[in-house]
């Protein structure tokens, strides 16, 4: 590992040339109930947040003016739209000559439509469908609406710029060579040389077959574009995946995969992970968790953040792997038990056992501290073969407060203890000087204190600990007293 990789990297998110403690959560909206699925619709004038509760009768909730909520759009066991039994809905926004329009399936209940008014169900109808409770994800592709059948191959396409009504069959599983159903369907524009729509189908083995073309009745406006093999995808539907600049990223048991490098590599290869330095970690959360619900796959563009949501315990408690968009670096958080994600054009929320979360807000978890726990890679210090006995040790940090601060250092890959914290406070005597990349909403001031530590070996791996509440803190670099010893 290079020296500037980090073997544990909990809580801090790594910048361009140094790490912050991760930003926390604020409470946007409570309930009684566990957040399955947060569904954002938005309007020509409004964007609304609607949370979908697994309960004693299931329901949908308005949170957009957040807040304790508890009146019921869609369920409960009031006169609302129906009832339902799965709060677990994938969903599309789809705009028409008639306005903004939500669609809304599960495979379990009815599908829904929102105007951004009135709930109702849909209407879509083919004779090979018994209802559209066997609907399990939606797309938009080429200004249709499609839909896909759960444990099939088939597909069910709108005509152009139609919300709902009669639809078109397709089965795609004659095309498939690895069995199987259909996982997911995703969409994509190529903008490498000319704006180029694709839609691709994944299924349950992980077999991508994509095309592009705006009639698939017609051989002359549908054509095949591509078929290849990526790990089975970790979950079924639209949390899987996300839309990523012109490409898509979709999480699989071999780690977080670009559709784009898959379509030119072997699966072999790895090639196609955007996932390399953490692969280990995925697999081993798909191997242990893998069944349960509440992955994810989630962009915040405006956060320059990509989440990787992992159920540890479904309906209790989660982590997460988060990717710098503009670095590729990985961190993981601990601390947010999200069990659903949505996102805004500018935020990003999840929910949770009786809460929607702002996610990426403020400097601590509602009204909780935040604990963050680093491990650098193990350094020889330019001297391989000769032990250094390692005397002090000064992390270069900027603070807008006090905290719980320590560190540490492990020797030749032997796990030592985690470092004691002690309360430090940055000196305002001392500004921050310009030396950070990112901007700050508080005041920071640079700590530049030296702290004895002792450990003797050939490499050593220093270790960072700090806990804060509604402070900000950034760590650019670490220097070291030792001396050397005898060589090998």
């Amino acid at each position: 590992m290079k020296p500037e990789d980090a073997i544990l990297l909990d809580n801090w998110f790594p910048l361009a040339t140094e790490v912050k403690v991760r930003d926390g959560y604020s409470s946007f909206a409570t309930f009684t109930g566990d957040c399955e699925s947060v569904v954002v619709y938005n309007g020509v004038s409004a964007t609304k947040i609607f949370v979908c509760v697994n309960t004693t009768n299931d329901l949908i909730i308005n949170a957009t003016s957040g807040g304790a909520i508890s009146t019921a759009v869609v369920g409960s066991s009031g006169p609302t739209v129906q009832a339902i039994t799965n709060s677990r809905w994938d969903y599309v926004n789809y705009p028409t000559a008639g306005g903004n329009f939500l669609s809304m399936v599960n495979g379990t209940n009815t599908a829904l439509e929102y105007d951004g008014t009135t709930w109702s169900t849909a209407t879509l109808t083919h004779a090979d469908l018994a209802s559209t409770d066997d609907l399990f994800t939606n797309a938009v592709y080429a200004e249709r609406m499609w839909f896909a059948e759960k444990d099939t191959f088939n597909l069910y396409y709108l005509p152009v710029r139609t919300k709902s009504g009669a639809t078109t069959k397709l089965n795609v599983g004659s095309l498939f060579k690895l069995g199987g159903y259909l996982s997911n369907v995703i969409t994509v524009t190529d903008s490498t040389d000319t704006l180029t729509d694709y839609i691709g189908f994944v299924s349950s083995e992980g077999e991508v077959i994509a095309f592009t073309g705006t009639d698939p009745s017609s051989a002359a406006t549908w054509t095949q574009a591509a078929h290849f093999q990526i790990g089975r995808p970790v979950c079924k539907g639209q949390r899987a995946w996300t839309k990523f600049g012109a490409d898509c990223l979709i999480t699989t048991v071999d780690g977080v995969v670009s559709l784009r490098a898959a379509i030119a590599s072997d699966r072999a290869e790895n090639a196609s992970s955007v996932t390399g330095k953490i692969r280990r970690l995925i697999s081993e959360d798909v191997t242990v968790n893998g069944s349960r619900y509440g992955w994810a796959t989630v962009l915040h563009p405006s956060g320059q953040k990509l989440f990787v949501n992992v159920p540890t315990l479904e309906s209790s408690t989660s982590r997460q792997y988060v990717m710098n968009t503009e670095t590729r670096a990985w961190c993981r958080y601990t601390g947010w038990n999200a069990f659903s994600w949505g996102a805004t054009k500018d935020a990003v929320y999840w929910g949770g056992a009786g809460v929607l979360a702002l996610a990426d807000h403020g400097s601590e978890d509602g009204s909780s501290s935040i604990t963050a726990d680093a491990k650098q890679a193990y350094s020889y210090f330019g001297a391989r073969g000769r032990t250094k006995q390692i005397q002090l040790m000064r992390p270069i940090i900027a603070i807008s407060g006090n905290a719980e601060f320590g560190v540490s250092i492990d020797t030749d890959y032997e796990e030592g203890s985690s470092p004691v914290l002690s309360s430090i406070s940055g000196s305002a005597s001392d500004p921050w000087g310009g030396v950070w990349s990112a901007a700050w909403s508080q005041a920071l001031a640079v700590y530049r204190n030296w702290f004895s530590v002792a450990g003797e070996g050939f490499a050593i791996a220093p270790r960072v600990k700090a806990t804060v509440q509604d402070v900000q803190l950034v760590w650019s670099a670490t220097d070291f007293v030792h001396d050397n010893g005898q060589g090998l």
